[in-house]
């Protein structure tokens, strides 16, 4: 069988084309996607040097010697691709859900049931992509029900969660859906939920965990089902690992099991007495998930090729998918009723230096973002990045230069201003500060310099760790966060710039002990300490095996804003680098820190689309280490 893959992204890669190249019986003769690029990286990936590559999935709906197209775009394009496809008379898997509006998945219905009309007994497959219901579990489950182990069901409770980095998106779409988690993750937990209850009678009510939020991100859903059969269903995106659990409550007992984490495995309970029910032995199960090795993906791809041939019936059909976007539909209409909270946008300026003119671009970044607002004879404190005592090729350390030019503008306020450093693993802050010239540059702009080190502080506990803020810090009137922009290796933070520059004022020197909970204490810190100006060193930026032995990026520019989560949500914009993916980011969103949905964000100056460009990962790839290599040479040479 002839196919073509519609849609080139992380849900080709990871899910559909691994299980498809084990099939015999197909052919994968067609990549397509608008950005060209992708589908010759998966050409190259997938070995399919035989594929035609596509921008346009018209012409790939054309050709006659096609029978087939898997559908994995965006939802908002799912109704227009599909319906040309019909037109074409090919067979097409839907990614969920089957359209972004019930109004397109009912043209979808009606014109697949005029086509197969006229094919007769021919008939045109058009499967909603429903992977789980081929969870080895969930056949179990409902073969269990069908034979009556709990009784009568009752209800039904289910939760899908995963987190935007474990997607590894190449675009932002599931953040532009209007109704967000509930249009990526709740038609999972959705369809399962009406194979098991019956058919969706009505939504009852919607709510999101989170109120006033621009994105929707975590919200619960109840429905009515037929037979009245209640169903209480909801979903988010996490920064933790991914699940998808079921419960059915009976009259006699309960079923409950994780599609995602335990796919073979299942628990019956009747009374006191509990069973468990194991398909096979799996003792990766939710590694293998994580690997993109789900038994649902082969399933479900072997299932819709067997349907087109005949040889067996259609686990889902289309009116499914029209079902499950009604579910969706209603609720996100219930959900656009809720009274909304005006959420203010913040903030942040993209300056780009030209020539020798460093601090006329400072002053000009920080007035856009609202000005200096520092009142006279103010304790101004500032905290530049100074993690290492050489900065190599200008990449490692705040750029003396625009500390110097901040300080000087400062000076002009107040002459009550402190920069101020901690000790670290490279040494104590005197050492560091002296090393790379910064003392100079406080010395000449009569300065103080303070070793928080050496500071009175206050204990808190934070995740169970205790740490110690220090009292110069949180005493001060006004705080400007002076970091550089770096990737970053450690702990899987992927960037270190204005929140992780601020773990730099805890005066411990092995600042390691906390990096077990780096996340949590990194966000506490922003939370106690306001930061009234953020100044983002980009002039020479880091890339690869950040902190320290990165690569330089030559990038002329600066970054302000006074909210440390925006400023770094622009950051990694301007960098290539998606903050959902980011955890401290997503964490500071979730807590309400800041919105880090570019579009939510008031970005001046600059054109973002003019200055960004893709930083390499902080991972262990041989192009970082060629340029971590070259770092530690002119380091120590």
């Amino acid at each position: 069988m002839n196919i073509a893959i519609i849609g080139c992204g992380t849900v080709a890669e990871k899910i559909h084309l691994p299980s498809l190249m084990k099939l015999k019986n197909v052919n994968i003769q067609t990549l397509v996607d608008v950005n060209i690029e992708r589908a010759k990286a998966l050409s190259e990936k997938f070995k399919l040097t035989d594929a035609s590559l596509l921008s346009d999935y018209k012409e790939a709906l054309k050709d006659p010697d096609i029978e087939a197209v898997w559908v994995l775009t965006p939802p908002k394009f799912h109704a227009e691709i599909t319906l040309r496809a019909i037109s074409e008379e090919k067979h097409v898997l839907v990614e969920k859900p089957l359209a972004s509006s019930l109004t397109d998945a009912l043209k979808i219905r009606r014109k697949l049931q005029t086509v197969n009309v006229r094919r007769d007994e021919d008939k045109l497959v058009v499967m909603p992509a429903h992977n789980f219901v081929f969870t080895p579990c969930y056949e179990r489950a409902q073969q269990l029900l069908r034979d009556g182990v709990i009784g009568r069901v009752l209800e039904v409770k289910g939760r899908a969660v995963s987190n935007l980095s474990f997607y590894g998106a190449k675009t932002d779409f599931r953040l532009e859906a209007k109704g967000g988690v509930i249009e990526d993750q709740m038609p999972h937990i959705v369809y399962l939920a009406m194979r098991i209850a019956g058919g969706f009678s009505k939504v009852l009510d919607v709510s999101p965990y989170v109120d006033g939020k621009p994105v929707v991100e975590d919200a619960r859903i109840r429905v009515a089902m037929n037979g009245d059969v209640k169903a209480d269903l909801s979903a988010a995106w996490s920064g933790f690992f991914p699940k998808l659990s079921m419960t059915v409550i009976g009259e006699e007992g309960r079923l409950s099991m994780d599609l995602l984490r335990k796919p073979y495995s299942l628990t019956v309970r009747r009374g006191s007495e509990e069973r468990k029910v194991k398909i096979k032995v799996g003792t990766l199960q939710f590694i293998d998930t994580l690997r993109g090795k789900h038994p649902s993906y082969t399933r479900e791809n072997i299932h819709f090729i067997d349907v087109i041939q005949g040889e067996v019936s259609p686990a889902v059909e289309i009116d499914e998918g029209v079902e499950v976007v009604r579910v969706i539909d209603e609720s996100i209409n219930l959900l656009e009723r809720l009274p909304k909270r005006v959420v203010k946008k913040d903030k942040v300026s993209l300056v780009k230096v030209k020539g020798e003119d460093l601090e006329k671009a400072i002053r000009k970044s920080i007035f856009l973002v609202g000005g200096l607002n520092v009142k006279r004879d103010s304790h101004v404190i500032v905290k530049p990045n100074i993690c290492f005592w050489k900065n190599t090729e200008n990449m490692v350390i705040t750029d003396p230069k625009v500390l110097e030019a901040v300080l000087k503008i400062l000076k002009e306020k107040t002459d009550r201003v402190t920069v101020v450093e901690s000790d670290n693993n490279s040494g104590s802050a005197e050492k560091r500060v002296k090393a790379t010239g910064v003392m100079e540059v406080i010395e000449r702009c009569e300065a103080d310099f303070i070793n928080l080190s050496k500071d009175e502080y206050v204990e808190r506990e934070v995740a169970g760790l205790t740490v110690r803020i220090p009292n110069t810090v949180l005493e001060a009137d006004y705080v400007v966060n002076l970091p550089k922009m770096k990737t970053c290796n450690v702990e899987n933070m992927l960037i270190t710039i204005a929140m992780k520059n601020m773990f730099g004022i805890i005066p411990d020197r092995k600042k390691s002990r906390l990096h077990k909970k780096l996340v949590d204490v990194i966000l506490y810190i922003n939370k106690v300490v306001r930061q009234d100006l953020i100044v983002v060193d980009a002039l020479t930026a880091m890339e690869g095996l950040g902190p320290i032995w990165g690569t330089p990026v030559k990038m002329n520019l600066l970054i302000s804003g006074r909210n440390p989560a925006a400023v770094d949500a622009v950051c990694c914009k301007v960098m290539g680098i998606n903050p959902y993916s980011v955890e401290v980011l997503w964490r500071a969103y979730k807590n309400g820190m800041a919105d880090i949905n570019i579009e939510k964000i008031e970005v001046v100056g600059e054109s973002l689309d003019e200055v960004k460009r893709r930083f390499a990962y902080p991972t262990f790839l041989k192009r970082n280490l060629i340029g971590a290599l070259r770092t530690v040479i002119k380091t120590y040479i």
